[in-house]
């Protein structure tokens, strides 16, 4: 009786509802085999951030309350299949590639105005001539090559050992290092105006007692790749995610012998799960429904917001009342911080470097006068995994980072020599 009244409401569903269904279904397939094979072993993780769950409720509950044929193609079309935004992103290659295209406004609005044709003529299409079908079928198999593709591709393999050089196995007082992402040297902001004299590094931590050095720079202008490299204190023989996410948990400070290491990163289990860290790191669905209505939407209900619509100030606020705990603890320590400014992150773009730069400073205060009242002795790192990269600044130079030190002594010449990859030797603990 009840096999019966299932089929019986299957039935009830137009044989083009149950198509379109089906379509998003592969799609969903798909996609969720492309992020297992870019990365197995975050793949639970990405498959089933918050954003993904509401996600496949959409596709469900579409499929069941949406009768009108013509509306649930165009909801599956938009809101479900990744088309609209592939054809964006492909859009802006051509562009760059054959009309010298920068990213600019105008450009930007070129992009949107072929966008809004393309699809406004697909409306036109399906809502005034009875080809529904005719583009339905184009998408299932569409969708179904890009199946079969996904599959026959190889698995990626990564390698995730770690190799550590210099382990630092006792010091003689607590330690704190704070990561600035993508902090500009201060020759840079000088020679390219990024902001005002008053707001130049030197000038607010001279006052609390900082020395700097105006020579170091950073073996890499990624990331994951130069944060490895520092927390490993050497070179990989391969470079991937993984590798700097196990990084903050086996580096060189985590088998000391007289302390304790403390890390708060965005690679972290606490922070990275939930945050723009997929958009920027694991491959995951690309399209209108998780990269930007959902998390709008869940936006409304939480501070932190989640995937692209993740606010790193909420973050960084997060690390500075962790830092009031750990720089309180009475037996010795490291504390490792990454804080993720003044890096333009895609929900303050548009906002000048002058202001990014305002807003990482005011976060380095807070850090560097919290650690002066609770731990006045301890010394203090502040450096940043790379300098600016924007296009008015030549990319030899994108890797000019600061680094600023308190009660701490460094070598400066290994430094300036070798790179961020001897900061951690360069120290005398």
């Amino acid at each position: 009786m009840k096999f019966k009244k299932i089929t019986s409401y299957i039935a009830s569903f137009s044989k083009i509802n149950l198509l379109i269904f089906f379509t998003n279904i592969i799609y969903i397939a798909s996609s969720l085999l492309g992020i297992y094979k870019n990365n197995p072993e975050f793949f639970f993780e990405n498959a089933c951030q918050v954003v993904n769950i509401i996600f496949y409720s959409f596709v469900l509950l579409s499929f069941l309350f949406i009768k009108n044929s013509k509306l649930y193609f165009l909801s599956s079309l938009f809101l479900i299949l990744d088309l609209p935004v592939n054809l964006k992103q492909s859009l802006q290659s051509l562009l760059i590639k054959y009309l010298n295209f920068a990213g600019s406004l105008d450009n930007q609005h070129l992009v949107y105005i072929l966008i809004f044709f393309i699809f406004g003529s697909v409306i036109f299409l399906v809502l005034r001539f009875n080809i529904l079908r005719y583009f339905q079928i184009y998408l299932l198999i569409f969708y179904s090559i890009s199946l079969i593709n996904i599959s026959l591709h190889a698995k990626k393999a990564d390698d995730t050992s770690l190799h550590i050089d210099n382990p630092v196995s006792s010091i003689s007082k607590n330690y704190y290092f704070f990561l600035f992402d993508e902090y500009p040297n201060e020759q840079i902001i000088r020679k390219y105006n990024l902001c005002d004299p008053s707001a130049y590094p030197s000038v607010l931590l001279g006052k609390e007692g900082f020395e700097n050095d105006q020579n170091v720079y950073s073996n890499f202008i990624s990331t994951e790749k130069s944060t490895l490299t520092f927390l490993t204190g050497s070179f990989q023989t391969d470079y991937n995610v993984n590798k700097a996410i196990h990084a903050i948990y086996n580096n060189a400070f985590t088998q000391g012998s007289n302390y304790s290491f403390c890390a708060f990163s965005l690679f972290d289990n606490e922070n990275r799960p939930n945050s723009e860290f997929s958009a920027f790191y694991f491959k995951d669905f690309n399209n209108l429904s998780t990269r930007k209505l959902i998390p709008s939407f869940i936006k409304l209900f939480s501070k932190r917001g989640v995937g692209r619509s993740t606010d790193w100030d909420i973050y960084n606020a997060n690390a500075v009342s962790r830092l009031d705990i750990l720089s309180d603890i009475n037996h010795p320590h490291i504390v490792y911080m990454h804080f993720f400014t003044p890096h333009i992150y895609p929900l303050v773009w548009g906002q000048p470097m002058s202001a990014r730069i305002k807003n990482a400073n005011e976060w380095m205060l807070k850090a560097v006068k919290l650690v002066g009242k609770n731990d006045p002795k301890a010394g203090v790192i502040i450096f940043s995994d790379h300098g600016l990269r924007v296009p008015y600044i030549p990319n030899k130079l994108w890797n000019r980072n600061m680094l600023y030190f308190r009660n701490v002594k460094i070598d400066t010449n290994l430094v300036n020599k070798n790179g961020l990859v001897d900061l951690i030797k360069s120290i005398r603990y």
